[in-house]
């Protein structure tokens, strides 16, 4: 059928010599190489027209080409079909991004025939990011072939940027182009049809290949057995069969990027004009920041805290800003060389199938005591291979310190492969070790399971940690990502349990090197829900000592958003650049303030939504922003917290992810009724007052206060039980108000489609 719009499109305009159409099936292609030919026609035109009523590999790869190639082009959608506004959104790339709507051939001719051809994405580029120069398509299911993937960067200690649509669902343009056009180097794992979210990853890993070549970076496109090999990059990819494999791709293409790192200079196309254009916030996720974070960190009282703290678990809402935290820690304390810093951060981990493994075997006892072991060994494994890296230069001078590593190295076999590797893979190494174990092993009892791999070796290991630290003054441990590796469908209590002897066992180990005169320090970072879960679960509810650090002060978070502003323009551009965004709007509010009244006082999505307004205003020509760039970034923003917040409730709770897409054409007064009839017919199975509870907890409901104004958790510190106790208390039919942040995205035709 579109074949169809576009054959009437060229008969309609052949006569009008002002535009000159070639479609796809007027390309000779017989005896030519396809993929190149296409990529020489791009280039030799003057625009693409690119249509995405339906997903197509092929040309979601000829749109980035365009891009890097510096060709204006327009992304067409046929909303006469069903399905169009919503296969359009699958991938976020296009959310900011003006599309040409059509429901036949007139309308598409007269829209590309009046459109501009000036080119906006070269506003987006953005200089060399020497510091992490790898960029990396993440994939939302975290299976064995991407996990390869992840363990073979971290081998060769190339600092790596990530996008992971676990923590970002959206991906839009303007940020793909900034972090392809700034990276030596991309690597984009293609997945098959069977595994989850395929569709979305291979079609944002299309247009990130074709952005690459245009741009005249060769990417690592990188597929396990033979599919799904698009044909317009077939020859650039890379198909593995095994973990050697994988490792051999990855390993020899970072080598690579490392040597293209050398070179200086921006793509060429970069331009910066107006004021606006100059703003460039950064990344959302801290990960993704660490060469620039330390100019615009906010030291908060809660950042001062955990920095105090001997021992403390850092509790915070996804998104709001626990990995800073987590990477500034670690920045600070490592300045000093005599304190020993040891960054604990998973990509992965496989502890679910630990679990499992366990819990077939033996009751809740045995599962508990091999758990807290296995914490034990872990963590001190961890600080000893941390301390030997730390002392190694030393023992070239030294033969006393020498002779010690070695023995170290000898005592448990620590060979080239184990050192060289992350902490993701030698937690993979030991969990693996004692599942095996445990399938083989007729005795389950609690000295035998500890036995398999901790007999003996804990106290040896402690005691080798206390003669090779002895030139440092303290040991510092952070744990962060323990609660992202669990796979979907929910935390059970044995997870929770897992997490509540690494606390503990954390600070087991500070009293017992505090017998040694070491002084431990130690800091876990977890996401809210999973704390609450924690504490559930726990019956002396105060001995986490938590720093809580959810945002709740709007003042605070416009002190963020000026801070990065001002980081990203000279000096003389600050003031002007602050104007020009920070405009006042009709309503009387500034465009900061609409934005934060609408962020649920995250960070993450704050640093977003600021983006995608300045994307609209920056495609529109606007020297500052405007009331529409605003009102149509809350709108995108919208859409992007329901496919959010759905990932992160199925997560904890297990509920299904389209929980939100229940109140599809709401009003945003409901009654409880009407609250309960929407989760009775979403989530049948779930108890539906429980239901109710998270989305009150993930603020997507409020509560009517007495001023007539909505009243959320975040307005309540945080406290649910205040506002649950506020909730009882109204009198009358309770009531419940929908966030109006949520709503206008369901409300949208977008939301319907």
């Amino acid at each position: 059928m579109i074949g169809i719009t576009v054959d009437e499109l060229c008969n309609r305009i052949a006569d009008k010599k002002k535009i000159a159409f070639t479609p796809w099936p007027a390309l000779q292609v017989q005896g030519l190489k396809i993929d190149k030919l296409i990529r020489e026609r791009i280039r030799e035109a003057d625009f693409v027209a690119a249509d995405i009523t339906y997903p197509n590999f092929n040309v979601y790869y000829e749109i980035g080409y365009c891009i890097g190639s510096r060709k204006p082009f327009f992304v067409t959608v046929n909303t006469s079909f069903e399905s169009a506004a919503h296969n359009a959104s699958l991938t976020g790339f296009f959310d900011t991004w003006g599309q040409v709507r059509y429901h036949n051939a007139s309308e598409l001719w007269e829209q590309l025939a009046e459109a501009s051809m000036e080119l906006m994405t070269s506003r987006y580029i953005k200089p060399r990011n020497h510091s992490q120069p790898l960029y990396v398509l993440d994939t939302l299911a975290k299976t064995d072939f991407r996990n390869f993937i992840f363990q073979s960067i971290a081998n060769t200690s190339l600092e790596a940027r990530t996008f992971d649509p676990d923590e970002a669902p959206r991906f839009p343009l303007h940020l793909a182009i900034g972090e392809v056009t700034s990276s030596a180097g991309v690597v984009l794992p293609l997945i098959s049809s069977e595994i989850l979210d395929h569709l979305k990853h291979n079609l944002r890993a299309a247009l990130l290949a074709g952005m690459a070549h245009g741009f005249e970076l060769e990417p690592l496109i990188v597929q396990f057995d033979d599919k799904p090999a698009p044909l317009d990059f077939r020859d650039f990819m890379e198909t593995t069969r095994g973990r050697k494999e994988v490792e051999d791709a990855v390993e020899s293409y970072c080598q690579q990027t490392l040597i293209r790192n050398q070179s200086p200079g921006l793509p060429r196309g970069f331009q910066r004009r107006s004021p606006i254009e100059k703003i460039d916030l950064g990344a959302s996720n801290a990960e993704n920041e660490q060469d620039r974070l330390e100019s615009y960190f906010v030291e908060t009282a809660q950042y001062a805290k955990a920095q105090r703290a001997q021992g403390a678990v850092v509790v915070g809402r996804k998104g709001s800003g626990k990995s800073a935290i987590f990477l500034r820690m670690a920045a600070e304390k490592a300045a000093d060389v005599r304190n020993l810093v040891v960054e604990l951060n998973p990509s992965s981990h496989h502890l679910s199938e630990l679990r499992e493994s366990l819990l077939g075997v033996v009751a809740a006892g045995v599962f508990d005591h091999t758990i807290a072991a296995f914490w034990q060994y872990i963590l001190y494994a961890e600080i000893l291979l941390k301390l030997r890296e730390k002392v190694l230069p030393k023992a070239r001078y030294s033969l006393k310190l020498l002779q010690e590593i070695q023995k170290i190295e000898k005592q448990f076999g620590l060979t080239e492969e184990m050192v060289a590797s992350d902490f993701t893979a030698r937690l993979e190494i030991v969990v693996r070790k004692l599942v095996s174990a445990i399938g083989t092993s007729k005795d389950t009892s609690r000295e035998r399971l500890t036995n398999l791999l901790f007999e003996g070796e804990i106290a040896q290991i402690r005691e080798s940690i206390v003669r090779l630290a002895a030139d440092f003054d303290s040991v510092t441990v952070l744990f962060d990502n323990i609660d992202k590796g669990w796979p979907t469908g929910g935390l059970e209590k044995a997870d929770i349990r897992t997490i509540r002897h690494l606390i503990e066992r954390l600070s087991r180990i500070q009293h017992e090197l505090a017998r040694e005169e070491i002084y431990f320090q130690h800091v876990v970072f977890l996401r809210s829900d999973v704390y609450d879960e924690l504490v559930e679960e726990t019956s002396d509810r105060g001995k986490y000592n938590p720093i809580r650090i959810d945002w709740t002060d709007a003042l605070q978070l416009e002190h963020l958003i000026r801070r990065r502003i001002q980081n990203s323009v000279e000096a003389a551009d600050e003031e002007p650049a602050w104007v020009a965004f920070n405009t006042r709007m009709p309503n009387g509010q500034t465009a900061l303030e609409s934005m934060i009244a609408n962020c649920l006082m995250r960070p993450r999505f704050l640093i977003d939504l600021c983006e995608n307004a300045l994307s609209f205003a920056i495609n529109r020509g606007h020297q500052s922003l405007t009331e529409n760039d605003v009102t149509e970034a809350l709108e995108q923003h919208s859409l992007y917290l329901v496919s959010y917040f759905g990932y992160e409730v199925r997560d904890i709770s297990g509920l299904d992810e389209r929980i939100f897409f229940g109140f599809l054409g709401q009003g945003q007064l409901q009654t409880e009724e009407q609250i309960k009839a929407v989760v009775l017919r979403v989530a049948p199975q779930a108890p539906t007052e429980k239901v109710i509870r998270l989305l009150l907890w993930y603020g997507f409901l409020g509560i009517p206060g007495g001023d007539g104004e909505a009243i959320y958790i975040y307005d309540r510190q945080y406290d649910i039980k205040r506002l649950e106790a506020e909730r009882s208390n109204g009198g009358g039919d309770p009531h419940f108000v929908i966030n109006p942040a949520f709503l206008r995205g369901l409300n949208s035709s977008n939301g319907k489609a």
